[in-house]
């Protein structure tokens, strides 16, 4: 059974480097609702990257094409990388939520996609980072729950608060600003999913499962987000596992929302000795009783030779057909919360475009500041994104959320180069700000 996970733009889970800036609700850009959940990640520098590693059998992600966006390149793994271009075609309108790179058939294990920006000309030099959908493969042969875990059921180290903070799922967080300060969970299950915050205030941490390589991942964006992805990671085994984060700057904030984790539960194909035994005796007597009725049959068979047999049957159903208008694609509306979780799906076939379902992946609420961090220092600087301000009013339209599932007809072009440095653009959404 395949299964979709949707990443927004501003997880740590994609790694910028220092050109890009983070636009969540930036009124520099009058499309900015347009995108999902009114946030994006845009660059201007020609050769700028961005990196995800995933574990998972497909990608897709998704961006704008507009009249200012160049060429971009985009690769997997180790294979060729393909050069496509970031417009819309001639004299077509520009196009959000749009799939700009889709790779499917990877073996279900961990890859990484790779996202560089390319100018076509002085003014066509801009590339913009929307959401990102992941498919992976569950055991089909068990049923698949998914289970909740708040911050109330990690274990935590001694310097940790529980803060009432808007947005957040029952508008608590826990929150450390301190270096080395740890957050332990034990579930069971393949995999796992961690939300919690991301922003100017908010530092690197690692997360660990098991005895498995630790990550470090970086929560400093330039705007301060409602809750989103903050780790990711499945194909673990059945059984029980343990996760630790741990805060790893001081002076910068961790704040953990929740978990998600999948377990499973019911198993359809593995019965026990005990099972397998009434199945064979079970098949025995059948077998002896066809025989009697078999018996039965014949003698009576024989005597009924010179009657007429009545044939009239319903007529056989024909077989099944596959409806070339169905829809299918690797976004799938959700009810979880937040939108970013667990999204089942039937096989991926890409024939056909979008659907509109109405969820956005987040909210207009604005995320309430954390206090002053205790410690001083820290390794990264203060973000400084000029022209970028939070929504002044929460009463504005948020964009619905396109299934984006695009005609596969990938766009024409991807890859990386590198360059000059950017010039300004008519959506300015302020500066090359450090992330």
């Amino acid at each position: 059974m395949l299964r979709n996970f949707t990443l927004d733009d501003a997880t740590p889970l994609i790694q910028y480097d220092s050109s890009w800036v983070d636009g969540y609700n930036s009124p520099a850009d009058s499309e900015m609702p347009r995108y999902q959940g009114r946030s994006f990640h845009v660059t201007n520098t020609n050769g700028a990257t961005a990196n995800v590693t995933f574990h998972g059998t497909a990608i897709y992600l998704y961006g704008a094409k507009r009249v200012n966006h160049g060429y971009y390149r985009v690769a997997v793994d180790d294979e060729p990388s393909l050069s496509m271009s970031g417009r819309p075609l001639a004299g077509a309108p520009e196009k959000f939520q749009s799939l700009l790179f889709s790779r499917e058939g990877l073996t279900n294990g961990e890859h990484t996609l790779r996202l560089e920006n390319i100018y076509e000309d002085n003014e066509k030099i801009w590339l913009d980072v929307d959401f990102i959908v992941i498919t992976r493969e569950v055991d089909i042969a068990t049923e698949v729950q998914s289970t909740i875990a708040t911050h109330n059921q990690f274990t935590y180290s001694r310097q940790w608060s529980e803060q009432n903070v808007s947005g957040y799922r029952n508008s608590t967080a826990r929150v450390t600003s301190i270096s080395g300060e740890t957050a332990t969970l034990n579930f069971q299950g393949p995999e796992i999913l961690v939300y919690g915050g991301v922003g100017p205030d908010f530092g690197t941490f690692k997360v660990q499962v098991d005895s498995r390589q630790p990550v470090v991942l970086n929560a400093t964006r330039g705007m301060t987000h409602p809750p989103l992805t903050l780790f990711a990671t499945s194909g673990l085994g059945d059984g029980q596992h343990t996760l630790t984060i741990t805060n790893l700057e001081g002076g910068k904030f961790f704040a953990l929302d929740y978990a998600e984790y999948t377990s499973h539960t019911t198993n359809r194909g593995g019965p026990n000795a005990s099972v397998i035994g009434g199945i064979v005796g079970g098949v025995a007597a059948a077998l002896l009783f066809l025989a009697i009725i078999g018996w039965y049959f014949i003698r009576g068979l024989k005597r009924a030779q010179d009657r007429s047999w009545d044939s009239s049957h319903s007529p056989i159903l024909a077989d099944p057909q596959w409806d070339d208008n169905v829809q299918v694609t690797p976004y799938v509306d959700t009810p979880s919360h937040p939108p970013l979780g667990h999204v089942d799906a039937r096989p991926v076939i890409h024939n056909a475009h979008v659907a509109t379902v109405g969820m956005t992946r987040k909210t207009d609420t604005l995320v309430a500041p954390f206090p002053t961090p205790r410690s001083g220092e820290s390794s990264y600087g203060r973000v400084s994104q000029r022209g970028l301000s939070p929504l002044n009013s929460q009463t504005e339209t948020l964009a619905q959320e396109l299934d984006a599932g695009a005609a596969m007809t990938l766009p024409p072009l991807y890859d990386q180069v590198f360059s000059s440095q950017s010039r300004p653009r008519h959506r300015d959404v302020g500066g090359s700000g450090q992330i």
